[in-house]
């Protein structure tokens, strides 16, 4: 914002609040004060340059473990150029005088981080309002922009609780276990023993699982066959991001997955009436009983973001998939593949986390590790990030080498045998595994 903007704008802030914290830290010569509330506010916060400065110079004070008095400050001003800037030590210590307590720190810091949001907030919506006006950008990028900004902002930066609180919720939980009344907070796989194998008996609240697998081995159809079960089976409401394929295709799948009927042998009419039942059940039963909602666009990780928000908000959205990772677009202007690629595995983490949901997130894997058969961690496409934030990581690949050699049939049809680890289980045994049954006709698993 330039200097008209300051002026021909007025600015929420409230000097008093932001001269009175300086003074509060400077009271007791070390830096205890500072600390506390330097996990609220940061020097970003002060709307006045003084203010800011002296913040500042405190808090490299702080991080030098040298103490903090007057004489100090005025010496660390003096190394920054800002000794002027805050009225010289007749301006230190008019600040330093305006309060005789520290008891009060934490509101006068709570006070100056309110109003540095409302600046930010006014910052924004003017942005978005400008770029409205201008028409420079689609509509949705600017939504997504605005919603992004506004809700990155925590409602208090001092989000540190005492375990206390935690451990109130455990025994909560321990009690509801042995009533047994507790429902875990989680999205059940209800595919063979993988529930088992996870730590919290599914994908629970918050978590990312990221599936990869090899060209043709099926990670599309595990990511639609998990949220048909967690819809069918729990309830659940489902949100799909298929950036590949239309509704309409996505639809067919999931018909074919809940009927167990190859739509192919529908569409050339080779099917008998009691399959053509089967086929008008699961009809039926997408359209009254599952809650599944699609997307098949998204401009940017935000815009993901703020999509998926509008379904928790409305549609009770509990499981995200997305299909997949590395075609969500970035700024390839502002940042390189593996930097974009990073971004956005570390916003849709945060996302899961903010939003309270499990995510399956499906990615891709280098040409090395699809040729190579088994596969490990570092065969993730693109960005190491993508482990780092994943909280599961579900490697899948043919058990034969290569997907021709590792099919078979048994009474329910064609399948692929392909072999799954969890290279990755965060509150679970890392790098167990076992095996699916892929019955590619259908896109169902055993």
């Amino acid at each position: 914002m330039n200097e008209l903007d300051l002026i021909t704008h007025n600015q929420p802030h409230s000097e008093e609040a932001e001269e009175k914290l300086i003074a509060t830290c400077l009271l007791d010569g070390d830096s205890m004060v500072y600390d506390r509330v330097s996990q609220i506010v940061t020097e970003d916060d002060f709307y006045t340059l003084r203010c800011k400065l002296l913040f500042r110079s405190i808090g490299d004070l702080a991080s030098a473990g040298k103490p903090i008095d007057e004489i100090a400050v005025s010496e660390r001003l003096k190394a920054i150029g800002g000794l002027d800037e805050v009225g010289g030590i007749a301006g230190l210590y008019s600040v330093q005088n305006k309060a005789s307590t520290s008891t009060q720190a934490n509101y006068y810091a709570t006070t100056v981080m309110e109003k540095s949001r409302l600046r930010c907030l006014m910052r924004d919506c003017r942005k978005a309002t400008e770029e409205a006006e201008s028409e420079s950008k689609p509509y949705d990028d600017i939504r997504a922009e605005l919603e992004s900004n506004i809700t990155s902002v925590p409602s208090a930066r001092n989000n540190k609780a005492s375990i206390a609180n935690s451990v109130d919720d455990i025994m909560e939980d321990l009690q509801r276990m042995k009533d047994g009344t507790y429902e875990a907070d989680v999205v059940k796989t209800h595919l063979g023993r993988l529930d088992e194998y996870l730590g919290n008996g599914g994908i629970a609240a918050g978590e990312v699982m990221t599936v990869a697998a090899p060209t043709s081995c099926g990670k599309s159809a595990l990511a639609l066959f998990l949220a048909a079960q967690s819809a069918k089976k729990d309830g659940h409401s489902v949100a799909i991001f298929s950036l590949e394929m239309p509704q309409k295709q996505l639809t067919k799948r999931l018909l074919q997955s809940v009927s167990g009927i190859n739509m192919r042998n529908v569409e050339e009419d080779r099917v008998n009436d009691s399959e053509r039942k089967r086929i008008e059940d699961a009809t039926k039963i997408l359209k009254e009983d599952l809650n599944i909602f699609t997307s098949h666009s998204v401009r940017s990780a935000d815009d993901l973001a703020s999509q998926t928000r509008q379904f928790v908000q409305t549609k009770g959205v509990k499981l995200v998939v997305i299909d997949y990772l590395q075609l969500i677009p970035f700024d390839s202007k502002r940042m390189g593949k593996a930097e974009g690629i990073a971004d956005i595995s570390h916003k849709i983490k945060q996302m899961a986390l903010d939003l309270n949901i499990a995510v399956i997130l499906l990615a891709q894997v280098n040409r090395e590790g699809a040729r190579r058969g088994g596969l490990e961690l570092y065969d993730l496409k693109d960005s190491g990030d993508i482990e780092n934030d994943a909280d599961v990581v579900l490697l899948m690949y043919p058990s034969k080498g290569d997907v021709e050699s590792s099919k078979d049939s048994d009474y329910s049809g064609a399948f692929t045998y392909l072999t799954y680890k969890l290279a990755k289980n965060r509150e679970g045994e890392r790098d167990i595994g076992c095996f699916f049954k892929f019955y590619h006709c259908t896109g169902r698993f055993k």
